[in-house]
């Protein structure tokens, strides 16, 4: 998706493109962004294994990301489980993640990546994921 939203910024920015090219190109960036198929494009090569626990969370262990929807934690959006085990295996200072019961506008679920699990708490409608190798 960057080399596209590259490629709208500066053909506008350059005045290449006019408000329908424009629009036309940002729509099916969106349209990426919503479906998943800018994943296709991904070498799935996961290094780690995890472990799920249903109806529990990790209220702390927090650690900053960018560009996270939380300013005191890393707070993501991902369009699956596998995206989310990716960015886990690609931050290094995560060691697990939750996965809340909230979407984004376009559907996608909010994840919290953690630098680690000791502290595990009940919580309604979320799973985390810890790894167990990697």
């Amino acid at each position: 998706l960057r080399s596209l939203l590259d490629t709208v910024v500066n053909a506008t920015g350059e005045l290449r493109w006019g408000i329908d090219e424009t629009l036309t190109q940002l729509e099916e960036v969106l349209y990426l962004f919503k479906s998943g198929l800018y994943l296709q494009n991904v070498t799935q090569s996961r290094t780690s294994e995890y472990k799920q626990f249903a109806n529990v969370a990790l209220p702390d262990e927090n650690y900053r990301c960018w560009p996270s929807y939380h300013h005191e934690g890393c707070l993501l959006s991902v369009y699956d489980l596998n995206e989310a085990m990716e960015i886990c295996d690609n931050h290094s200072q995560c060691h697990a993640f939750v996965l809340t019961n909230q979407t984004t506008w376009t559907g996608r679920h909010l994840v919290f990546f953690k630098t680690s699990s000791n502290h595990m708490v009940p919580a309604v409608e979320k799973i985390t994921f810890v790894k167990v190798t990697g």
